[in-house]
């Protein structure tokens, strides 16, 4: 093996184990774990994944109540935080520096999972002599080269690959897709587990690291439609903006009250002739969302505004409620069922303006291909370093882009060399 290409590994290798700690024959090290074979049945996982459900509880619902028992708590010192503290201050802090992340008081936050393709073989290796016996598919373990991969679905190819789930947060600003942060613990976990993860280790991460930035808004796709996501962005003071599930819609009548208010199958409240009520307005101090009559609508004559009835709008043909300029009138509370109801309702301009900044994510799963991340590692803890220099690089990128607008390539150059010559006098020359 060449002398760099040795080196190279060695780093990583370093990177993966953290901190330096003792040498202990007790304490396997991380390296010396995933870098070996291992034997594994993914029949039997998959089984006992399902075996291990709680039909009584998500798994959302059980890792919301971990995450918020320990939100205060530092994260572990281990290999995952040593990328986000480097993508933090070497990707996000020079972005902020540049102003290409603006309003930290108040950021538009996307989040969305990939699968990352492993370059470990999806057959195994056998452990057992059924082959020379003429069975060729036997139900023994196998060795395999990746502890963690699995086979998972992946609906933008519409086919299975055999990796490691993936999940990244990401800020769509000023025309500029910029990296949060990205998780991989390995395996074909869901997005409605991985997305609550990385929530909660960005917030750790920007606290430790002394961001003072606050998400205002989360964006995910149906992925994330559970009831523990509602109860846990309700919790950080974050509006979350996700669509009802297709496979999810249904008649809710635990909401239906002594006032026999009927709900449509996304949970819109009909009105008495039967016909879809209009969201009028939230009321965020008294967390309610108030639904007028959908035939009387506002509009501007002579320079003042008016609502107009109109009356072809209605099954009925007529004004049920002529006293008033939008009744009949339903109130009804975020709480009663955050899910249905969240502070952004979904059938308005706003929550549909925000929808659109979620293609930010997908963009970021383009350019990882582009990177041509797939197969290039056999085991997730490479693939996360990899995943995580593509973010740093997309930060450079962008300020890079950005710099060129206001000053010429080879300006931009002495500056640059310019920098590094003082952060070198100042790092070894001055210190002898």
């Amino acid at each position: 093996m060449p002398k760099a290409h040795g080196t190279y590994y060695d780093f990583l290798k370093r990177l993966i184990n953290g901190p330096y700690r003792k040498p202990c024959e007790h304490r396997i090290r991380r390296t010396d774990y995933v870098c070996g074979l291992h034997r594994r049945n993914l029949r039997v996982e998959k089984e006992s994944r399902k075996e291990n459900l709680d039909l009584y509880r998500s798994q959302s619902e059980k890792l919301v109540g971990e995450l918020l028992c320990s939100a205060e708590k530092p994260r572990d010192d281990e290999f995952p935080k040593i990328l986000e503290d480097l993508l933090i201050r070497v990707g996000i802090m020079p972005s902020i520096d540049q102003g290409l992340l603006a309003d930290l008081n108040h950021l538009i936050v996307s989040g969305d999972g990939s699968i990352l393709r492993t370059a470990a073989s999806a057959a195994g290796k056998p452990t057992c002599s059924c082959r020379s016996q003429g069975i060729y598919r036997c139900q023994h373990d196998r060795y395999y080269t990746s502890p963690t991969a699995k086979w998972c679905y992946d609906a933008h190819r519409d086919c299975f690959l055999f990796g490691d789930r993936y999940y990244h947060l990401v800020v769509h600003q000023n025309g500029h897709d910029l990296p949060l942060l990205t998780i991989m613990p390995g395996g074909d976990e869901s997005d409605y587990t991985l997305s609550l993860k990385a929530f909660d280790r960005f917030l750790k991460a920007a606290r430790e690291n002394g961001l003072n930035m606050h998400i205002g808004v989360f964006c995910g796709d149906g992925h994330h439609d559970s009831n523990a996501h509602y109860r846990y962005f309700d919790q950080k003071k974050v509006s979350p903006v996700i669509p009802l599930s297709d496979n999810s819609k249904k008649v809710f009548p635990h909401l239906l009250d002594e006032r026999g208010i009927k709900l449509d199958t996304d949970g819109t409240p009909l009105c008495p002739q039967g016909a879809r009520m209009r969201h009028h307005q939230y009321n965020a101090s008294r967390k309610v969302h108030i639904y007028c009559c959908p035939a009387k609508r506002n509009t501007h004559r002579n320079g003042k505004s008016i609502y107009v009835t109109h009356l072809n709008a209605c099954p009925a043909g007529a004004d049920c409620a002529p006293g008033s300029s939008i009744a009949p009138l339903v109130y009804l509370r975020s709480d009663t069922d955050p899910r249905l109801y969240p502070p952004i309702a979904r059938d308005t301009k706003r929550f549909r303006e925000i929808m659109k900044q979620r293609s930010s994510t997908e963009r970021c799963n383009y350019l990882n291909d582009a990177y041509r991340l797939d197969r290039s590692c056999r085991n997730a803890d490479y693939g996360l370093i990899r995943l995580t220099l593509a973010n740093i690089v997309e930060h450079a990128v962008v300020g890079y882009l950005e710099a060129l607008k206001t000053c010429s390539k080879e300006k931009l150059l002495n500056e640059t060399l310019h920098k590094f010559a003082i952060i070198y006098r100042e790092e070894y020359l001055d210190t002898g």
